[in-house]
């Protein structure tokens, strides 16, 4: 639009798929844990556009911008006969798990919270330690909300440079190995109350304020089993991608068409993140449905930076 100064792709989409392939638990009377079987709908609603501009042309210097963003609502609408629940993946403690509920979302989180009473009270046992819930509580949800990013090129002479700047929004993600550190007294917020101890605000079973205090390695020991402490947003805005390139003149006298060379890094930093520092929250324990919203025990992302020759005979 305008003389090629504004360009839009805009996808406004609603999908709704039918007879997915699923492991289906079955009574262990049959010999087996599961059997596939083709299953419930689901339905996906969303929008996707990307929009770009010029900012700033002159004789020898272009610089264009795009703009991209994504949002997509997904939610189960059916499973079959006598099926409420999929779950996808759990951990060995059973605090927590991955399901797909019908009415939720695929990728949704459930775990335990610090047991309340009916009025919002925090309950401790008879030792002063908090008691965590069944783990039927909904967390979040490994989506994120939306997506966006914000990507440039610049050109000035024999010069260009790019970079890509990029964010999630929303989603959650539960992290096991923070769980396990807290567990062993190896996190650095676990040095807390290891000296003193600490007396929790709640009630004991009897219903009377608590006054039992607890040693620092008991309070973390109980607050590893409650899978709501270690449930993180996936918030972050990082550098995703950040080039340099220069573009060799008066090379066809050496039988070459053309000659470029570019320096090209990629993951560089954030510029914001919610969960702790050293976490990647994008760094999962896997790609498919069964390693989303999990972070236990991944390698830590990567930082790329490297060197490219390009020639055009």
């Amino acid at each position: 639009m305008f003389n090629n100064k504004l360009s839009l792709d805009l996808a406004v989409y609603n999908i709704k798929t039918t007879d997915m392939i699923f492991s289906v638990p079955v009574p262990a009377a049959t010999g087996y844990s599961f059997f596939l079987e083709n299953v419930g709908e689901v339905t996906n609603k969303g929008v996707e556009f990307s929009l770009g501009f010029p900012v700033w042309e002159t004789s020898n210097f272009k610089w264009t911008s795009s703009l991209y963003y994504s949002a997509n609502e997904n939610k189960l609408v059916s499973l079959i006969d006598g099926i409420e629940t999929l779950v996808y993946n759990n951990n060995n403690s059973g605090n927590f798990s991955v399901q797909a509920k019908v009415g939720g979302g695929i990728g949704d989180i459930y775990g335990t919270v610090w047991d309340k009473d009916a009025n919002g009270n925090n309950l401790v046992n008879a030792n002063g330690s908090p008691i965590a819930s069944v783990p039927d509580k909904l967390l979040g949800n490994a989506q994120p909300d939306w997506m966006g990013g914000f990507s440039n090129t610049m050109t000035f002479g024999k010069w260009n440079v790019n970079f890509l700047i990029d964010g999630r929004f929303g989603g959650q993600i539960f992290s096991e190995e923070s769980s396990y550190l807290d567990l062993y007294g190896l996190s650095l917020r676990s040095l807390q109350y290891r000296e003193s101890g600490i007396t929790l605000t709640g009630l004991d079973p009897d219903g009377s304020a608590n006054a039992a205090s607890i040693t620092g390695q008991e309070y973390w020991e109980s607050y590893a089993a409650i899978a709501e402490n270690h449930v993180y947003k996936q918030d972050n805005i990082r550098l995703r991608e950040f080039s340099v390139g220069y573009s060799f003149p008066g090379v066809s006298s050496m039988g070459i068409e053309s000659a470029a060379i570019q320096l090209i890094g990629r993951n560089l930093f954030f510029f914001q993140k919610s969960a702790p520092d050293g976490m990647d929250p994008e760094a999962m324990l896997g790609t498919n449905i069964q390693g989303q919203g999990i972070s236990s025990g991944n390698l830590p992302t990567t930082r790329n930076i490297g060197l490219n020759l390009t020639l055009k005979f």
